[in-house]
């Protein structure tokens, strides 16, 4: 019998074929057919697809497709909790803290409680027994977020490892490149620099200060730089690791081409670079509006500024936290040559500010954005902007600082900002057509509120305590100080120079004119401290209805001008101030507070010779200021000389464009005449055309009204007085007892008009 080895080889097989078997040790035949039947056939699937079995009953394998909360990269399946989207469910009502949130998180799928889940999630509307909840829109955001998360995919999925040790950034960059939603795990990823973003509409997800981005290596201008539209990140740390990487350039920078982006429980350090060195960038997109929200964001420990906006039009940024940084903590600013990109209808509202140079800058004032600076209000670099409800505290200059058109700064706290500076403010303002209304600023800096060299706008509501100066307004036009609260300053309450600078000595280029200064509380802690000053010759300015509390009633106003208003201030609150005259080197003379409008002369025996005000008699025979009456044209620099009967007076001009703007005395000298005369000063400098008068003393402000109410018989001596004293008569007037006169300053005389 031949061998199997000896039996000729068949070349196909037919399910019809007999084999032999030995079936319970006896040999029996059977068919191929027989021998195949049940096996699985040759398997081939698509990629992207699973083995199983759909159908009913038991049966052959089937294809089983992937659902949308299923995911299958690089060999590995992520599973999220239901395969269903949550907007497809339906919609609960407002949930309470002990609720859970379903999550899938680097593949596991986990509960969480949802108070944890909304914390620090905006739109919570208040607490009751049941824990938070949140109103409608929180509801919205919720189920927005919670779809991010359903479609998301790990990066661990595309290789990423979250060691704080091996480079992660190809993982990142295919993840984005997915197009679905990137979800980071409680791990530190290595991302290098540059990685650009060129997939509209990425989104990262982490979980807020435990999902971090690391920065080991740097090339490039940004560590990461954002170049398509629609952009989102959730509770990741971007941490540009400045101790590592040294050179400069940007944290994260939002280029042109995002218009939408939303930043939300973020943090954003270490940023590396004077100039560059910004946690968050938005460079501009003026004039195009943006969507830009950053929201409940940390920028900390940047070498310059924590966010910087540019000229970006409709960015909010919102209830966040910056500190710590070298420059400012939240700036919006873009210095544009050809004066085209602006920053509109921004909003910074609810942040909380420290430890930088400045908390929170807004523009600048520098008017032809160039180095060295030129200060004026022509070309400004944001319009149309509110600052509200924002804490800034122990910023090293400034609190708040903002130049601009359009401004509303208003019902922020600022304490402690720019303690022992000699410039710095709790509020700078170098705005137009602006409100700065309802601050509370506290601490001992150089100036509460500094507004000088503004222009229409309103200053209103604000408390201001224990600043050197509480409110400066000077250099300005059109300003109106209404209704603050400014107390315990050690230096004056309000300071108005006719010509302001900055702590460099640049010059603002306006001469102070119209200005209202109305229905202030101002208390004055004893001693030298004064409520109202008035320097160089201010003009048209109005002191009325203010309320000075504490103090020397004879320090409540110093008004070194012939240009001011004053009608119905009040002292501690005494209804009617009593003043007699007295013997001044033989002349009997009414000396009386620069506040009042109306005295009450109690004894005259020897008449009233002369009328002057506290801060006229305190001049008398110096310089008072000097008015400048022409400025001239083609002054770099001017010298000043006064002349005159006296000795020792000097000043200084002040130039911008070319003309002399104004002049700052710096001495009154003595011995320069009686009160109100003129004397000649002469200008000298490269220019020509400038020319000024000084003025011994201060003469009586045209329509400066001053009642006297005559509690005795009152003679008011016409010949001889000075500054005159005329009446209709041209005689002398005598005001019988129980009678008043009212005096108006005209033409550096008091004329009796009633």
């Amino acid at each position: 019998m031949p061998t199997v080895h000896q039996l000729p080889a068949a070349t196909a097989i037919a399910g019809t074929d007999e084999f032999p078997v030995s079936q319970n040790g006896v040999l029996r035949k059977t068919t191929q057919a027989l021998i195949v039947a049940g096996l699985q056939p040759t398997l081939a699937l698509p990629q992207a697809n699973l083995l199983g079995r759909s159908s009913a009953g038991t049966g052959a394998v089937e294809t089983v497709t992937l659902g949308s909360g299923l995911s299958l990269a690089g060999g590995v399946l992520s599973v999220l909790p239901s395969a269903q989207t949550f907007s497809a469910l339906p919609l609960a009502g407002l949930p309470g803290g002990g609720d859970l949130v379903p999550l899938g998180q680097n593949g596991h799928a986990m509960a969480l409680p949802y108070a944890q889940f909304m914390a620090g999630l905006s739109g919570l509307a208040g607490v009751d027994g049941s824990g938070l909840v949140a109103r409608p829109s929180g509801v919205s955001a919720l189920r927005r977020l919670a779809d991010l998360f359903a479609d998301s995919v790990a990066v661990e999925s595309f290789g990423a490892h979250g060691d704080g040790v091996t480079d992660d950034t190809a993982a990142f960059v295919a993840a984005a490149a997915s197009g679905r939603p990137v979800r980071l795990g409680h791990a530190t990823y290595v991302v290098n620099g540059q990685w650009t973003i060129t997939q509209p509409g990425t989104v990262l997800l982490g979980t807020p200060g435990l999902s971090v981005l690391r920065r080991a290596t740097q090339s490039g201008g940004a560590w990461i730089a954002i170049q398509a539209n629609g952009f989102r990140a959730d509770g990741v740390v971007f941490d540009a690791n400045r101790a590592a990487v040294t050179q400069e350039s940007w944290g994260v920078q939002v280029g042109t081409q995002c218009l939408t982006s939303d930043f939300h429980r973020c943090a954003f350090l270490n940023a590396s670079g004077p100039m560059l060195g910004c946690g968050l960038v938005f460079l501009p997109t003026d004039p195009a509006i943006c969507q830009h929200v950053v929201r409940n964001c940390e920028f900390s420990g940047n070498a310059a500024h924590g966010v910087w906006v540019q000229a970006c039009d409709g960015v909010l940024v919102a209830e966040c936290r910056a500190h710590n940084n070298a420059a400012y903590g939240i700036c919006v600013d873009f210095n544009d040559s050809a004066f085209r990109q602006q920053a509109r209808l921004l909003q910074v509202v609810g942040n909380r500010c420290w430890a930088n140079d400045r908390g929170i800058a807004v523009g600048n004032f520098n008017a032809t954005n160039t180095t060295p600076p030129v200060w004026a209000h022509a070309n400004p670099d944001v319009l149309m902007a509110l600052v509200s409800g924002n804490l800034c505290h122990d910023n090293a200059s400034y609190g708040i600082a903002v130049s601009g058109w359009g401004l509303v700064v208003q019902d922020n706290l600022l304490s402690n900002n720019a303690l022992g500076s000699l410039s710095g403010a709790g509020v700078l303002a170098n705005a137009d057509h602006s409100r700065i209304s309802g601050n509370m600023v506290t601490g001992a800096s150089a100036f509460g509120i500094d507004v000088g060299g503004s222009v229409t706008c309103d200053i209103s509501g604000n408390t201001v305590t224990q600043a050197g100066i509480g409110v400066n307004c000077g250099g300005g036009m059109n300003l109106r100080v209404d209704g603050n609260v400014i107390q315990d300053c050690t230096s004056w309450a309000v300071a108005v120079n006719n010509v302001e600078a900055d702590g460099n000595g640049q010059t603002f280029g306006i001469a102070c004119q119209g200005l209202a200064l109305t229905g202030n509380w101002i208390g004055m802690p004893s001693g030298s401290a004064g409520g109202i000053m008035l320097r160089d010759g201010p003009q048209g300015v109005h002191v009325a209805r203010n309320c000075f509390v504490g103090g020397d009633v004879n320090n409540c106003l110093s008004a070194r001008t012939d240009s001011v208003s004053v009608e119905g201030n009040r002292w501690n609150f005494v209804p009617r101030f009593v003043a007699n005259p007295g013997n001044n080197g033989g002349v009997q003379q009414l000396v009386v507070p620069d506040i009042a409008d109306s005295v009450m002369v109690t004894a005259a025996p020897g008449g009233v010779q002369s009328m002057l005000t506290h801060s006229q008699a305190s001049v008398a025979g110096t310089i008072g200021f000097i008015r400048v009456t022409a400025g001239g044209h083609g002054y770099s620099t001017a010298s000043v000389a006064v002349g005159g009967s006296g000795t020792g007076a000097a000043a200084q001009a002040v130039v911008n464009n070319g003309a002399v703007i104004g002049i700052v005395l710096t001495s009154g000298g003595s011995g320069y005449g009686a009160m109100g005369t003129q004397v000649p000063v002469t200008i000298t400098g490269n220019g020509s055309g400038a020319a000024a008068v000084g003025y011994a003393g201060l003469p009586v402000p045209e329509e400066r009204q001053l009642r006297i109410r005559c509690n005795c018989s009152v003679l008011f001596t016409r010949s001889g007085a000075w500054p005159v004293q005329e009446n209709a008569s041209g005689a002398d007037l005598t005001v019988p007892a129980n009678a008043s006169v009212i005096w108006t300053g005209t033409w550096n005389t008091w004329r009796a008009d009633h």
